[in-house]
């Protein structure tokens, strides 16, 4: 967040630090399979770090859109870091695309920091991105978990 980023400006010229890091982003490939209450979980985990976060959905299928998005306004009601995370789901944004190879096509575009894949067949999805930071394949696997604690940390930038 923008906290972090000012203070290793401050000491960057004293010790060492990774890097100055811009605003951070999950995008989520969906299908139909997907839960939208899980999605919407997951975009607000990232949504919840910073107010310049950007969560983006990317899916074949208008009604996962709307589903998603009701799963948002619920969880929010109750969210307890909704002050940061309100203004991040509004500079978010959801992608409708014909079909998956397109979603990949739009997600490798993108390039972002943490990309999901939560579809039917996941993990073929998830092999044919390209363009990512972070990935985790299939429902069960969080962006959440690669921030804190599962294996290494994602190396940025991305693009």
């Amino acid at each position: 967040n923008k906290w972090v980023t000012a203070a290793k400006s401050i000491v960057s010229g004293f010790c060492g630090i990774d890097m100055l890091a811009g605003p951070s982003e999950v995008l989520v490939i969906a299908d139909a399979s997907a839960d939208p209450q899980v999605v919407a979980a997951d975009l607000l985990a990232q949504a919840e770090h910073d107010v310049e976060a950007r969560p983006i959905l990317v899916t074949p299928d208008a009604a996962v859109i709307a589903s998603v998005n009701r799963a948002l306004q619920s969880q929010l009601e109750t969210l307890t870091t909704s002050e940061v995370a309100i203004p991040a789901v509004q500079k978010g944004f959801a992608v409708l695309v014909g079909d998956i190879a397109e979603a990949v096509r739009v997600s490798d575009r993108i390039a972002p920091e943490h990309l999901e894949i939560q579809t039917a067949d996941a993990q073929a999805v998830g092999e044919s991105c390209a363009n990512y930071g972070g990935l985790f394949i299939g429902a069960h696997a969080a962006e959440v978990l690669g921030d804190y604690g599962a294996g290494p940390n994602h190396v940025l930038p991305t693009a």
